[in-house]
């Protein structure tokens, strides 16, 4: 069986999304397709707008085989160790080709920068630690080493250098970086992105809006239906939502009640951010302000949500030194996903055991898988409580893969 992988959050899942996944499928003629996706938490560090279950159903309806959950360690990770477990997770599912949004849509470019990436990564990541330290933000200081690299040691024209410095401010482009980076098997497939910006949050009116346009609506109670697919529309319609700001309770409680060691411990911690985020705790409230209050010219708004949310959660480096999945989590399948299933089973020299039921198979896993399922079923239970679903009926011991 010919498979194709595309990592995704469905965030949700919208017109943009379907048109991706109908041109993978087109473009590499695959017999069955499979996503990586997150769970209940998103890279960026916030809820996902609705769960994981109902995201898992959205992706199927839009033409998806296979549906497997990205564990929330990684989920909620930064661009390395999210791209990381994404293809691994894809490579293990018996992917040959992972295609993946672009604002570019220059396989060609993105290739070849991400090879210098990988060539001088050393050279490179020393770099932007010298930078970070004197004050910039990560994305700042991989601009500028990247750039002295190409004009300094390469004598790279400024001309050639600013389009891959195009490349490198795109978060498409800059995730499809990490994905090149990290693929050992699979060949990357880069689908040209239509419609607005990754980060517009008001729909353009050209029937490509982003996600966060698509949330924004939902938030502000507006008609997305001509937004989104009819079926994804109806799911979101009829589901239980959820935004940042209901979350403000819970994690001025967990920076409360947490020590300064303790919020530096997490994977996004470090640098001072536990006192800043403490004392944000007590003097703001609401969920924006707690971040924004911390944010600064180093300090992007996007890592010290995705601390806030690892504190909430109780994710720290200590606790789970994970740095790849050690399982494949199904949250949904077709037909031909079941085929595929049953292949990934019979496959022996496939390393990661496959898992629809956690109840009879958990115990079957290692110590460590068994430990990183366990975070995944926590933070779940959290997504449901605070959320107001119930939590025994909406438990991950008792919700089953979405079927097609």
């Amino acid at each position: 069986m010919k498979v194709t992988g595309i990592t995704a959050e469905y965030n949700p899942l919208h017109k943009g999304h379907e048109y991706h996944i109908s041109e993978t499928k087109k473009r590499t003629g695959c017999d069955a397709l499979v996503v990586a996706m997150s769970g209940d938490y998103v890279q960026r560090g916030e809820p996902a707008v609705t769960d994981k279950w109902t995201r898992a159903a959205m992706a199927l309806d839009a033409g998806a085989d296979l549906v497997i959950e990205i564990p929330v360690l990684f989920s909620l990770g930064n661009a390395l160790g999210f791209a990381r477990a994404a293809v691994t997770i894809l490579e293990e599912a018996g992917c040959s080709t992972i295609s993946f949004g672009s604002e570019s849509g220059d396989i060609e470019m993105l290739l070849k920068i991400s090879g210098m990436i990988k060539a001088s990564y050393d050279e490179i990541s020393a770099g932007i630690s010298a930078l970070v330290s004197e004050g910039l933000s990560y994305p700042s200081a991989r601009t500028r080493v990247y750039a002295e690299m190409r004009k300094l040691r390469d004598g790279a024209p400024a001309s050639e250098i600013n389009r891959e410095l195009a490349v490198l401010s795109d978060p498409n482009d800059i995730l499809a970086l990490e994905y090149l980076m990290q693929m050992k098997k699979a060949e990357p497939v880069a689908v040209l992105r239509e419609g607005d910006g990754y980060s517009q949050t008001s729909a353009g009116g050209n029937g490509f809006a982003s996600a966060a346009a698509v949330r924004n609506s939902l938030y502000n109670g507006e008609d997305i239906a001509q937004l989104v697919p009819s079926y994804a529309h109806e799911r979101l319609m009829s589901g239980d939502l959820t935004f940042s700001d209901e979350w403000t309770g819970i994690l001025r409680y967990a920076l409360m009640s947490s020590g300064p060691d303790s919020i530096e411990d997490c994977p996004s911690g470090g640098e001072g951010l536990g006192n800043l985020l403490k004392a944000a705790a007590h003097k703001e409230d609401s969920w924006d302000g707690m971040i924004s209050a911390a944010k600064s010219k180093r300090y992007t708004y996007t890592r010290i949500s995705r601390l806030c949310m690892q504190a909430v959660l109780g994710i720290t480096r200590s606790s789970y030194p994970y740095e790849e999945p050690l399982y494949l989590r199904v949250l949904g399948f077709s037909g031909k996903g079941r085929e595929l299933l049953s292949e990934l089973r019979s496959d022996s020299g496939r390393s990661l055991p496959v898992i629809t039921n956690i109840n009879k198979e958990s115990g079957n896993l290692s110590y460590d898988a068994r430990k990183m399922l366990g975070l995944d079923v926590h933070s779940s239970d959290i997504y449901n409580l605070v959320t107001g679903r119930d939590t025994a009926t909406s438990s991950d011991h008792v919700m089953r893969p979405v079927m097609k």
